[in-house]
């Protein structure tokens, strides 16, 4: 086989490896995880998303007034060594006093650092300002509460726990 040298210089290659790189996406070049807090469940997409990564200071400022300082939110998930989110896409949208609320349905698959799995099924309340920009400039939706409950480990009762997670 025959192979022939090229004339390419250094700083040529350099410069076809930055037009590369300026040409992959975003994500794939420097990969900080998916943050999208335009709808409920890509709030929670996001949330859980940071939590698998330890990314615990991005996934406790999801929260509008966080349940636990920082420390205690932190430690709440040594154990945790993933978590799988399922959802049942919120249909009802409440309304207050300058604020939209909406209950989500949840249940969490989660695996522990010791290899066991565990099953929490409950209710995020999640919230979003809906006054104006200039007299509430965060417009996207934040973890406003959430009771969520460990269940026994069981796939086939998912839809039976979604249905029941968030009493009207």
């Amino acid at each position: 086989m025959e192979t022939k040298e090229t004339n390419m210089g250094r700083p040529v290659q350099i410069a076809l490896l930055a037009l590369l790189l300026l040409a992959l996406p975003a994500q794939a070049q420097f990969d900080s995880g998916y943050n999208d807090r335009d709808s409920p469940a890509d709030l929670l997409a996001s949330y859980y998303d940071a939590l698998n990564r330890q990314d615990y200071a991005r996934a406790y400022a999801y929260w509008e007034t966080p349940p636990n300082d920082y420390n205690r939110f932190v430690a709440g998930y040594a154990e945790t060594l993933s978590t799988q989110v399922i959802i049942q896409p919120p249909t009802r949208i409440e309304g207050a006093a300058g604020s939209l609320y909406v209950a989500v349905p949840t249940v969490l698959l989660v695996q522990t650092r010791t290899g066991t799995e565990q099953m929490f099924a409950g209710c995020f309340t999640v919230r979003k300002s809906n006054l104006p920009p200039e007299t509430s400039p965060d417009l996207a939706w934040s973890l406003y509460d959430a009771n969520l409950v460990r269940v026994a480990v069981n796939y086939a009762a998912i839809p039976s726990l979604l249905t029941a997670a968030c009493p009207i």
